[in-house]
Parts: C-alpha cells; sequence; structure tokens
C-alpha cells in the first residue's frame, strides 16, 4: 500500500523516521511486519536474525558472513536472495508513510459536508438502573427526563434531510433506558414509516436495551421491523447483578433474563452486550454462559475509561495478566469451534483475518461521528455519538438546524492532533488510533492515549498475525471461506453480479457513498482533476519459504 495521489498528482503522504518493518515473535512464529505495506511475513530463525542485523545497521556483506558461521554460508546466501527478491518487490524498503495536515485538513472539509442516513435518538436522559460502571452519570445524561415529541419529529425530520439521496434510513433508539420513552418511540415508528413510504425509502430501527421494561408491544416491533437489537446482559446472575442494580441497589437478572427469553421465542436471533469490569474478568465463564442461555451473538466491551484517567471500575494495566490468560483461553476454543465446523456465537476473530487479508491503511477516522453516529439529546442538541450526550462542549448543532460545520470541523481537528503520537510507531498505519470519545476530555480538548493503551493495541497487531496464519495453514477451508465472503461483498458494493446475487445492482445509498468516495481528495480523485495517471502495477505475489502467509 503506497502513498496514495491527489487529482493534481501530489503525495498524500509524509515520510516518517520509523524502520521499514517490525520484527516479532508469537506462540513460537517469527514474523516481519511491512509498515508501509501492511503485510505479514513469517519469516524463519535465519531471515529473522538477518532483518533484526539489518535493522541494527550491519551491511548485508557483514550480515551473510556472519550469519554463516551460525548457519552455514549455503543458507546464510539462500535467506540473502530471498530477502532481496521481497526487497527488489517493494517490500521491507520503506519508507514508512503516514497521512500529513493537509491531508487532514482535505479529509475535515470533505467529513463536513458529508451526507448521511443514520441517526441516533437518545430518548432518556434517565435510567432505571445505576449499573456500577457506567460512564453516562460522569456526562450529567442521567437526569434531564425524556426526549419530548417535539424533539424526536425533528430528529426524524434531520435525518430525512441528511438522507435525501439515499434509498434508506437508519434510526436507533439508545439511552439511558429508551424503553422508559415508549411512548415516543412508537411516534417515531410511526411518522418515520409514513414518511418512509411516501418518499419510497426503507426504514430501519436499532435498539440497545437492557431490557427490563420490554414487553410484548416492543416484542412486536422488533419482530415486525425486524429490528437491529443488543441486549445488555454481563453475564451468569451473580456477575449481573453485581453489576447492573436497579436504583434500589436490587440485581436486574431476572427481570431481564424473564423477559429476553420471551423476546426469543418470537426472535431466533439475539445479540448480547456485555460490559466487563474489573470486578469480573472471567471472560470464558461469562461468554459460555451468555451462548448456553441462547444469545446467538456476544460482543464483549471492555470498561476502558478514558486516556486521562481510569475509574474505580476500569479494566488498567495491572489487569493484563488475567486479561491475557482469558483471551488466550478463549482463541483457542475459538479454533477448536472453527475446526469442528460449529457454530461462531462469539467471534471476533473472523474480522481479524480479513483484516490482515486485506491489508488495507487504517482510514484517519474510523467510526460515524457528526455522521451515521450522530446522537440527539433530550433536549434537540445534536452530539457526536451517544457517548457524549450530556458533555456540553461537544455539542455540535441541533435537530432544527443540524450539524454546525465549524463545532464539527474543530472537533475532528482537536482529535487528529493526538495522532502525532503516532507518528513514532511501527503500528501508525495498521492501528488508525483511538476511540475518539475515549481520548476526548471534558474541557472539549482531546488527550492522547496512554503507552500501556497503545501498548495493548500493538500486541494485538502481532496477534492478529499468529492468528491468520493459524487459521491459513490449521483451518484452510474457513480461510477460504472468509476470502470468498469477503471478496462478494467487495463486488456487491461495487455492484458487480456475483454467485448468490447474479443480478446485484448498486443501491442509491451506495452508488452516493461511492461517488463520494471517489470525489474524495484523499481517497479518490476529483471530477475536475482530469483522467487519473496510470496506476503502477502492483508486485506479483512471492512463493518462497521466508515469505510464507505474506
Amino acid at each position: 500500500m503506497g502513498p496514495e495521489s491527489n487529482g493534481a498528482g501530489r503525495r498524500l503522504m509524509k515520510a516518517l523516521a520509523l524502520a521499514p518493518y517490525h520484527l516479532f515473535t508469537h506462540e513460537g512464529m517469527r514474523f516481519a511486519f511491512d509498515c508501509e505495506r501492511l503485510t505479514f511475513i513469517r519469516v524463519d530463525d535465519t531471515a529473522y536474525a538477518l532483518l533484526d542485523r539489518l535493522l541494527r545497521g550491519q551491511t548485508l556483506a557483514a550480515v551473510i558472513a556472519s550469519l554463516g558461521s551460525e548457519f552455514g554460508a549455503a543458507e546464510a546466501d539462500r535467506v540473502a536472495r530471498e530477502v532481496t527478491r521481497l526487497r527488489q518487490q517493494g517490500l521491507l524498503r520503506g519508507p514508512v508513510t503516514t497521512y500529513d495536515d493537509g491531508d487532514y485538513e482535505r479529509q475535515i472539509a470533505r467529513l463536513v459536508k458529508m451526507t448521511t442516513n443514520k441517526i441516533e435518538l437518545y430518548l432518556a436522559e434517565a435510567c432505571n438502573l445505576r449499573c456500577r460502571y457506567c460512564y453516562v452519570t460522569e456526562n450529567d445524561a442521567m437526569h434531564n427526563g425524556l426526549m419530548p415529541w417535539e424533539v424526536a419529529k425533528a430528529a426524524v425530520d434531520l435525518v430525512f434531510r441528511r438522507g435525501e439521496s439515499m434509498d434508506s434510513i437508519q434510526i436507533t433508539f439508545f439511552g439511558g433506558e429508551p424503553l422508559l420513552n415508549k411512548p415516543v418511540m412508537r411516534r417515531v415508528i410511526e411518522y418515520s414509516q409514513e414518511r418512509g413510504q411516501a418518499e419510497g425509502k426503507k426504514v430501519m430501527y436499532s435498539l440497545t436495551t437492557n431490557a427490563t421494561l420490554m414487553d410484548d408491544e416492543v416484542i412486536g416491533w422488533i419482530k415486525r421491523h425486524n429490528f437491529g437489537l443488543m441486549v445488555s446482559m454481563d453475564g451468569p446472575p451473580e456477575v449481573h447483578d453485581d453489576n447492573r442494580v436497579d436504583v434500589n441497589g436490587n440485581g436486574s437478572f431476572g427481570r431481564a433474563a424473564a423477559n429476553v427469553k420471551r423476546l426469543m421465542r418470537r426472535r431466533r436471533r439475539v445479540t448480547a452486550r456485555c460490559t466487563v469490569s474489573n470486578r469480573h474478568l472471567n471472560l470464558y465463564d461469562i461468554v459460555t454462559f451468555l451462548e448456553d442461555f441462547g444469545f446467538t451473538r456476544v460482543g464483549l466491551h471492555i470498561c476502558q475509561g478514558k486516556s486521562y484517567r481510569l475509574g474505580p471500575y476500569d479494566v488498567g494495566p495491572q489487569h493484563r495478566p488475567d486479561t491475557e490468560r482469558e483471551l488466550r483461553r478463549m482463541l483457542e476454543r475459538w479454533l477448536r469451534q472453527v475446526k469442528a465446523g460449529e457454530e461462531l456465537r462469539y467471534d471476533p476473530y473472523s474480522g481479524t483475518v480479513r483484516s490482515v487479508f486485506k491489508r488495507e491503511r487504517a482510514p484517519m477516522l474510523s467510526c460515524g461521528v457528526c455522521r451515521g453516529c450522530t446522537t440527539v439529546g433530550v433536549d434537540g442538541n445534536l452530539y457526536p455519538c451517544h457517548r457524549y450526550v450530556g458533555m456540553t462542549h461537544y455539542v455540535v448543532g441541533d435537530v432544527w438546524t443540524g450539524v454546525d460545520e465549524t463545532k464539527h470541523a474543530h472537533y475532528l481537528r482537536e482529535y487528529f492532533k493526538t495522532k502525532k503520537k503516532c507518528e513514532t510507531c511501527w503500528a501508525v498505519n495498521a492501528c488508525g488510533g483511538m476511540c475518539a470519545w475515549y481520548v476526548s476530555h471534558e474541557d472539549g480538548y482531546c488527550v492522547p492515549p496512554p503507552d500501556w493503551r497503545c501498548d495493548a493495541i500493538k500486541r494485538y497487531i502481532e496477534r492478529s498475525a499468529w492468528i491468520y496464519e493459524t487459521v491459513r495453514t490449521e483451518c484452510p477451508e474457513y480461510f477460504e471461506q472468509i476470502v470468498r465472503e469477503y471478496d462478494e461483498r467487495r463486488m456487491i458494493s461495487e455492484g458487480q453480479p456475483t454467485v448468490t446475487r447474479p443480478d446485484a445492482t448498486r443501491s442509491r445509498t451506495s452508488r452516493e457513498l461511492r461517488r463520494r468516495r471517489r470525489e474524495c481528495p484523499v481517497h479518490g480523485r476529483h471530477p475536475s482533476a482530469g483522467p487519473p495517471p496510470e496506476k503502477a502495477a502492483e508486485p506479483a505475489p512471492v512463493e518462497l519459504p521466508v515469505a510464507a502467509g505474506a
């Protein structure tokens, strides 16, 4: 993945003073990671030693001579030839590049003009539970009551305006506990369905709920409109009831479980959203309980605190031995399930394999803040996403006038400043930076993540190479399935026919998004730029023992 170019042929990257590759060992496997091409190359001991000594400043001739005395002259020559061939193909050479300030400014200019068909309604800045770890209490978003219909209606009108050129609308109900405001939720569904039918748009809904207030009417909405749904459940009763108590300090598992079981009798697929605090790090037992309970998908969300502080329930560096042990157990279990062809209900690793396979540079911004994640507070104020509700320095507009472009740009500019720290890191192009909310200080400015958090991400990236190589070599059928699914999604997004969709055409939403991507000065070309320059041919893949898995 080399430097990108804009319409005028200008390099849209700046070179960094980084080594061209990063060497590491995980579970006995040795790898070289090309920091520019985002390619993991599995290497043997001899190649690892050669690459390590080159990084230390030794000449190739000196390295070959020293390797000859350790591994034999023939072995040293073989590895030297293989590494030379890799370098001739553009690997392990550098320079390592990343976005410069101009790139960020062009991306900001693009993002503030970007349309979206999604919005989140924070129906209740209130909740019937008092979860011990909840960040909302610090945001002053627990005591402002329920969203009035006038605000909710204006929010629906706003998303229809923003998504005018698209053929679908997505509305997410959030809180607090959104089911505290069931009457307004009902009116939003009715009104948005009326508008959708009148304007030829499909309207879809998502809901995140603690399930304690779920009744047959709500289950009917979920079933009728095929809601995207996440139920907050933290594991077995002793865990859930320790974390998720009501206003009187009583556990909530019994009420939530009864309602979820009633839901499961009418809807097969239900996702559990499990929040993990430092009080309960037995992740393996939690996941297996939720799967046995009947959830078809399980997601773990670790209490992380903020970049500048950890709260009493957040998982910090002192908990690393426990979390590493549990993550290892779950990874081993996942591999056993893949080999046995079992259903994968807890599955963060298929995405890991896809990510390594794609070898794509991490985007400047990996989420939809101020666009698809724009969240409406009960007073009509707009926030970048639901985590910011109640943080007054992050109000970016209101439902009547829309997102303020100046505030939106200031918010993005502050976030992008935190990425300066990344320019000294080998993972700069693989990581993409932390969650924007995680680095957002209450005063409206951003604080870069601490070193221990960055170290955790780098360990994850290294583990990803091992997962990829293990799946590729030990689970070849599943690996091929992941590759096929990735290729099919890519083809469908481009409007190309596939085996499962021979009549595929690009939707209006997809056409609009891809048109804007083509016109993006960072990711594509503006129509005024004229025909694109000829693209250099990608090097042919190398098939060498030293590069297995490249």
